[in-house]
């Protein structure tokens, strides 16, 4: 915001700030959202996999020792 102050009026600038300050807050929410709504299980510590009914994929294979 300083920086833009010598080139438009200070109104502008702290607008301007406040604007891009918002716009980023609502993109990584809704990001953080879709990201959270891929993955609701969560990840296997392990391998990194996405958890399905409580289970690994890869980790949990029946027959494995």
């Amino acid at each position: 915001m300083i920086g833009m102050m010598a080139f438009i009026a200070p109104a502008y600038a702290v607008g301007i700030a406040v604007a891009i300050y918002f716009g980023i807050k609502v993109f990584v929410g809704r990001k953080r959202k879709m990201i959270q709504k891929a993955i609701e299980g969560g990840i296997c510590a392990v391998c990194g996999e996405k958890i399905v009914k409580d289970k690994c994929p890869n980790c949990d294979k029946p027959g494995q020792t």
